[in-house]
C-alpha cells in the first residue's frame, strides 16, 4: 500500500508539472526557438487574440505531446496498481493458515466380539494411534471386566497413554491394573511402567519406590532386570 501511494503521488507530481508548463507557455505568450529565430528577421503579424497563428500551432503540439505523455502515465499508474494488487493478495493468501479439521472421537464398536475388540485395539496400537486405541481399550474393561484379556488391555492403555507422554494417567492406570487384578501375568510391568512414569514426572522418590517394589516382588522376572537397570542409571 505504501508503494502504490507513492506511484501515485510521483504520477500526480508529474501531471501537475506538465500541466503547469503548458499553461505557463499559453498564457504568457512564450515563443519557440523557431518563433524566436523568425522574429529577428520578420516582424510577425499579430492577431487581434494577441498570439500569431505559427505560434499557436506551435502551443497546439505542445499541448499534444504532453496529453500524450500524460495518458501513458495514466497507463503506467493503472499497470501498477494492479501488479500492487496482486503481489499482496499473493502475500495475504501466504500469511494465512490452512483451516484445520477437529478429529472427532472414533466410536468404540459395540457390535464386535471380546476377542475382535481386544485385537483391533492392538492394531491401531500398532499404527502409532494411541487415542483411538486408548478408547478400545478403556471399552473393553468397562464390557468385559472379567474377561481373561481385560487385564491386557488395561496395561495397553495405560501404554497409549504412556506413548502419547500423559504420565499421570498411564501411572493411575497401571496402578489400577495391579489393584483390580493383582495376580495378573502383567502385575511386575505395570509396576516397573508405573516407576517409568515417575521417572518422567521427576518423581525420583516414587520412582524408586515402585523399581524396588519389583525387585522385592519380582525379583525373577524381566521387569525386574528393567527395574535394576534404571535404579542404577538413576542413583
Amino acid at each position: 500500500m505504501v508503494w502504490s501511494t507513492m506511484v501515485k503521488c510521483t504520477a500526480l507530481i508529474c501531471v501537475s508539472f506538465l500541466l503547469s508548463s503548458c499553461s505557463t507557455s499559453f498564457f504568457r505568450g512564450e515563443k519557440t526557438p523557431a518563433a524566436k529565430d523568425e522574429s529577428r528577421t520578420t516582424t510577425a503579424t499579430v492577431k487581434p487574440d494577441g498570439l500569431p497563428k505559427d505560434q499557436l500551432i506551435q502551443i497546439q503540439k505542445q499541448i499534444d505531446q504532453k496529453d500524450q505523455a500524460i495518458h501513458a502515465l495514466q497507463e503506467k499508474i493503472t499497470s501498477l496498481e494492479q501488479k500492487m494488487a496482486a503481489m499482496e493478495k499473493k502475500q495475504s493468501v501466504a500469511v494465512q493458515k490452512p483451516e484445520e479439521k477437529p478429529k472427532l472421537p472414533k466410536d468404540p464398536p459395540t457390535d464386535l466380539a471380546p476377542p475382535q475388540l481386544y485385537q483391533k485395539a492392538r492394531n491401531l496400537m500398532l499404527e502409532n494411534d494411541f487415542d483411538a486405541a486408548g478408547q478400545l481399550f478403556r471399552s473393553f474393561v468397562q464390557q468385559y471386566p472379567a474377561h481373561s484379556l481385560a487385564d491386557n488391555s488395561l496395561y495397553w492403555l495405560g501404554e497409549c497413554h504412556y506413548s502419547l507422554k500423559e504420565y499421570p494417567k498411564a501411572a493411575t492406570v497401571f496402578k489400577e491394573l495391579v489393584a483390580a487384578y493383582p495376580t495378573a501375568q502383567k502385575v511386575p510391568d505395570a509396576l516397573l511402567k508405573t516407576g517409568y512414569c515417575y521417572l518422567s514426572m521427576d518423581d525420583i522418590n516414587r520412582a524408586h519406590h515402585y523399581l524396588k517394589l519389583v525387585l522385592k516382588k519380582y525379583p525373577f522376572s524381566p521387569a525386574a532386570d528393567k527395574a535394576q537397570e534404571k535404579l542404577s542409571a538413576s542413583e
